[in-house]
């Protein structure tokens, strides 16, 4: 028995003896840590990096780790870890190579590149330690801006001129070689798809009279995807591309050849819906239906889809999705569709955040959906149009919201941007006429982050005064009812007909929305002035008419009048307009019931649609219809309420001189027509066109002939600046004398 205990405790004498002996070889304490080969980085930097401090237990296994952390500075090209034992544990010697730091770089060969857009490229400056890893990225950077540009066989290298400290003077040497073209482009394996109905969906094309053949990686990677779509949107829905070659038939050419593999070509089959209670199966199927026997288009189809997604979003299903499943069946495609509705989410609260002048009422007033309303995508939408139409705002208007519960109910959150409200403008200027004119205006159509407008202008010479001030408040008593008040004071000369004009009074105004009619409003405005006529130059009775004369001789007179206005306008951006429509009738009373000394009836009718074509493109026409005449005591109209087409504004016929069409003394009905298309350059801030104008004015409604109006064409460019919309315009008059059918048209504000 006690030899047994002897033996047993031998036995485990020599197993702790033997796990002592491995645990002090494998994990021995950390006495000591010493850098070595440093010569710019502080030996601080590398003993935190690495992640080991004294007193730590040091594992074999850990000196990969410790390497690793180091190297993630990029500031070393080489490290090792040696080990030295010591009384009490060991000492750590870590020995590095410093990578070299950038005093300056020098770019050579480039020619196609500037030095600019290259240093701008790489982004290496001086102060940089320079790796085999910046050396990869910078190389890589620059190779695809040449090969972007279709330098294919460009190359880059790097070489460097030692200074003291382990400084460098790096340089990058550029071999750009020559611009590689695409010599052919073939197809293999197509067979329902022609080779030109492939080629044409590419961007990648063959160098011929009309292609400069250039070959870009990333655009030829997207010219597969879309190889790929054709295909699937003719029925095709297993064709791919199964590979490519490109190879180089010179140092300037390559051929590429795409291999393909078609499949079979499918027809619609039977769809069916499943998981649908909002809606019936009739309702949606109606948004997906194909022409019996037309084969699959899967563009056509992702756009059935989103027919659906919108119908669920309009309801507030915003969780909603659509799981589709596709099943082949010989030459046919069944198609199920599931449907999980999940929870309908209704607006809890709507929080308005970047309003930093405008108040918080005046965008609420534009708010389509309220909380407590289910969200509709087309009242969420119209909102953000309603509030960007103010002209308060920048196009920055934008939408989010945030889940508040399990039931899916939200809060919407409507960022918006304060544009500048307000300017205050003046200046000389000068013309043959009125010889030095002085300017003085200011507007602000956000007076006291009230959305309401106010505008003061002062123009005035030794031969001219116009001072005109006016307000409007969109919402008196915050209401819909609009009211506003204008008064003028002005000496105004047309040359073009021999007289001025001196005219003082004011008007008020009243609008109010049509509850029955959307996007409606009807304006009533009352006008008391007193006018005055003189002649220029005297009076000649071979080209002044007896009218005129008659005007200038009773002196000053009072003009009364009374008008409506009804608009209905459904523009979509009321300064770049791409879709939606503008309808509005004016009709105006002078004298009669509200006295006065003139007495006349004036109409006039305007619809303005606009339409987007294509890309952002979008196509707006106008159709503008006048009409004048006097009544009871009155002989004729004033001659400066008649219609004077020509030019530009309101009754503007670009390619013919300002009030150059009709009558010398206006005329009493006109009609003009234009149309333009618009094309954005950037943004809504500058918009090119492209347009064509049509009109005349008569003495007598009998005198209209719609195939005679006066035409022009031409080209223009509208800006968006602080001061407002900015216009210029090029246009040819067809049919004006054989000299002189250019005209130029510079303006400002909306005019069309």
């Amino acid at each position: 028995m006690f030899n047994l205990r002897i033996l047993k405790y031998i036995v485990i004498s020599i197993i702790i003896l033997v796990y002592s002996s491995i645990f002090c070889q494998e994990y021995q304490l950390i006495t000591d840590i010493e850098i070595q080969g440093t010569i710019n980085v502080s030996e601080e930097l590398i003993k935190s990096a690495s992640g080991i401090r004294l007193g730590d237990i040091y594992d074999e296994k850990e000196s990969g780790k410790i390497i690793h952390n180091i190297y993630n500075l990029h500031l070393f090209k080489d490290i090792t870890i040696e080990k030295v034992s010591e009384q009490d544990g060991i000492k750590l010697i870590i020995k590095v190579v410093e990578n070299p730091i950038i005093d300056e770089v020098i770019i050579s060969g480039n020619k196609k590149i500037s030095r600019e857009k290259i240093r701008e490229i790489v982004n290496v400056s001086k102060g940089d330690y320079w790796s085999d890893y910046m050396a990869f990225n910078v190389r890589r950077k620059i190779l695809d801006e040449y090969y972007k540009k279709g330098y294919h066989l460009a190359d880059v290298s790097f070489s460097h001129e030692q200074l003291s400290k382990n400084h460098i003077i790096l340089v990058i040497n550029i071999y750009e070689g020559e611009k590689v073209s695409v010599n052919t482009l073939s197809f293999y394996g197509n067979e329902k798809l022609t080779d030109k109905q492939l080629r044409k969906v590419m961007n990648t094309r063959q160098k011929g009279f009309l292609h400069s053949g250039k070959f870009n990686n990333e655009e030829f990677e997207e010219d597969l995807k879309k190889i790929s779509d054709l295909y699937k949107n003719k029925g095709f829905i297993d064709a791919k591309v199964i590979d490519y070659n490109i190879s180089y038939k010179d140092v300037k050419s390559i051929d590429i050849t795409i291999n393909i593999s078609e499949g079979k070509r499918y027809k619609i089959g039977n769809i069916s819906v499943d998981g649908n209670t909002r809606f019936t199966d009739e309702e949606i199927l109606r948004n997906i239906k194909f022409k019996e026997n037309s084969f699959f288009n899967q563009k056509a189809f992702n756009e059935k889809l989103n027919q659906i997604n919108s119908m669920y979003y309009e309801e507030g299903y915003i969780y909603s999705s659509i799981d589709r499943k596709l099943i082949k069946s010989d030459d046919r495609i069944d198609i199920e569709l599931q449907i999980y509705e999940n929870t309908r989410a209704k607006i809890r609260k709507i929080f308005i955040k970047g309003n930093k002048k405008t108040k918080e009422k005046v965008i609420r007033r534009q708010l389509a959906i309220k909380p407590g309303d289910y969200f509709r995508q087309s009242l969420v939408l119209r909102s953000q149009r309603n509030i960007y139409n103010l002209g308060l705002f920048t196009p920055e208007i934008y939408l989010d919201y945030r889940q508040i519960n399990d039931k899916g109910d939200i809060d919407l959150i409507l960022n918006v941007n304060d544009k500048q409200s307000g300017s205050v403008n003046g200046g000389v200027a000068y013309n043959s006429v009125d010889k030095i004119i002085g300017t003085i205006s200011f507007s602000h159509n956000n007076i006291l982050g009230n959305a309401w407008r106010g505008d003061f202008q002062w123009e005035f010479s030794k031969k001219k005064q116009d001072f005109q001030i006016g307000f409007t408040n969109p919402y008196l008593w915050d209401t819909s009812t609009l009211f506003g008040f204008n008064l003028y004071h002005t000496r105004r000369s047309w040359s073009e007909s021999n007289y001025k004009i001196y005219r003082d009074g004011g008007s008020i105004r009243v609008g109010l929305s049509i509850p029955w009619l959307d996007y409606s409003r009807a304006t009533f405005s009352y006008s008391l002035l007193q006018k005055q006529y003189k002649f220029i130059e005297k009076y000649n009775e071979n080209e002044d008419s007896p009218d005129l004369k008659n005007l200038v001789d009773k002196g000053k007179q009072v003009y009364s009048s009374s008008s409506i206005t009804l608009v209905r306008d459904s523009q979509d951006n009321i300064f770049q307009p791409t879709m939606g429509s503008v309808f509005s009738l004016y009709t105006e009373i002078a004298g009669g019931p509200f006295l006065g000394d003139f007495n006349y009836f004036k109409e006039i009718f305007e619809t303005k649609w606009f339409l987007k074509m294509f890309w952002k493109v979008a196509l707006r026409c106008k159709w503008r219809l006048g009409y004048i005449t006097a009544f009871g005591a009155s002989d004729v109209a004033p001659l400066d309420e008649k219609f004077y087409p020509g030019g530009t504004g309101i009754d503007g016929v670009r390619g013919y001189p300002d009030r150059s069409l009709g009558p010398r003394d206006g005329g009493n009905t006109e009609t003009i027509f234009s149309a333009e298309f618009a094309v954005p350059i950037s943004g809504d801030q500058v918009i090119g066109l492209l347009f064509f104008d049509a009109g005349n004015a008569y003495k007598y409604v009998s005198d209209v002939n719609l195939w005679e109006l006066k035409k022009g064409a031409g080209i223009g460019i509208r800006v968006t600046t602080p001061l407002g919309l900015i216009g210029f315009d090029m246009a040819y008059g067809f049919d004006r004398g054989e000299k002189g059918k250019w005209q130029s048209h510079f303006q400002f504000g909306t005019t069309f």
